[in-house]
């Protein structure tokens, strides 16, 4: 492959993950009042986990696509799915699995929803 198609690739595939971005970047409020865990992400897919005010998880979300689903990964095992302006993401395991992302938060799931500009 010679440089020119390379340069035109990286360009196609930097602005894909560019407009990606900007459609996550925004403040998410959780769907259920039981689970006091907001979240920030900037246009750059830096955020921060806020939880009774104090910064909790900080850093930069890596993105991925696969059959049309974007998914977010944040770092230490979280990741979530993003659709319509909602972030899904499993909190805790079962039985055979066990873990929870957030003991502030007893959902299994928890459902983050982009604030809209009013």
């Amino acid at each position: 492959m010679n440089t020119m198609y390379k340069s035109i690739l990286f360009v196609f595939l930097a602005g894909f993950f560019h407009l990606e971005a900007q459609n996550i970047a925004g403040s998410y409020f959780p769907a259920e009042s039981k689970c006091p865990i907001y979240l920030k992400i900037d246009k750059n897919n830096h955020f921060i986990f806020t939880v009774k005010n104090k910064k909790k998880i900080q850093g930069a979300a890596k993105l991925s696509k696969e059959d049309q689903v974007l998914y977010l990964d944040f770092g230490r095992g979280i990741g979530g799915m993003f659709s319509n302006d909602t972030i899904y993401m499993q909190n805790a395991g079962n039985a055979m699995n066990p873990y929870n992302h957030f003991k502030e938060c007893h959902e299994m799931y928890i459902h983050w929803v982009k604030k809209q500009n009013q």
